[in-house]
């Protein structure tokens, strides 16, 4: 029976990927299976939530475990300014790359350093709404 690790599931799995599998130097392939789970998660998040649909005008924020971009954070509201449909289509980006091909239809507002108004690109299936006390009636 093998014998039960002390560490943080997290970090015990994130250490078990960094260690290379014999002399092939390849990393391990194998997810946990709370990894299995949370990438399951993950993909209903993405895949899931058009009834939550964002228009003009209204707050967004990234959902849990989506956010791909540096800008805005965690819990920092955007303000829808358009959705696009179509879409744009990131073509610019190599294919190994996670922006590639990725549907841009989603533009947002947020506010920079020093308060400056600045407009990104989104993909819209990576935000929901922003449910903060202080959001103001739309």
């Amino acid at each position: 029976m093998p014998r039960k690790s002390m560490l943080d599931p997290q970090m015990k799995a994130l250490l078990d990927n960094l260690n290379l599998n014999g002399h092939d130097n390849e990393l391990r392939a194998e997810p946990t299976e709370d990894a299995a789970d949370h990438l399951c998660i993950l993909h209903q998040r993405l895949t899931n939530g058009r009834e939550n649909a964002l228009r003009p005008g209204m707050l967004a924020v990234w959902k849990p475990g989506l956010k791909n971009c540096r800008f805005p954070r965690y819990g920092e509201p955007a303000v829808v300014i358009e959705v696009l449909d179509p879409p744009l289509i990131n073509h610019k980006a190599e294919a190994w790359s996670p922006y590639y091909r990725e549907p841009l239809d989603l533009l947002l507002g947020i506010l920079y350093q020093d308060n400056k108004f600045l407009a990104y690109h989104f993909d819209s299936r990576r935000f929901q709404p922003y449910e903060g006390s202080d959001t103001p009636n739309r």
